[in-house]
């Protein structure tokens, strides 16, 4: 019994890591349109606020949520890199700290 569990758990974890990225491809909400304000209203008055959250206008040009970067593990190769995935980091070596001063 616990070796199907094991090879249950196993399975879970290689599909988790598969390959696809989220970010690949063209998902509904992206064809999404944008509504018109609603129109006024006569006798109606919309109150305004300093405070209200204003809808920026969509960009010219559209920005891609992946693109291919080198991968450093396969030379020779790319992957795909999402942008809401941080890129990793590298880890500088500390430098010796200098020499305490000799006090007299």
């Amino acid at each position: 019994m616990s070796l199907r569990l094991l090879t249950i758990c196993a399975v879970a974890m290689l599909a988790a890591c598969g390959s696809n990225r989220h970010c690949i491809g063209e998902f509904p909400y992206q064809r999404a349109a944008t509504l018109a304000p609603p129109a006024e209203v006569e006798g109606l008055s919309t109150p305004e606020s300093v405070a209200a959250l204003r809808i920026p206008p969509a960009p010219a040009e559209s920005v891609p949520y992946a693109r291919n970067v080198l991968d450093p593990e396969n030379p020779g190769s790319t992957r795909v890199q999402c942008l809401d995935v941080p890129p990793p980091m590298t880890i500088v070596p500390e430098a010796d700290p200098a020499p305490a001063a000799a006090e007299s």
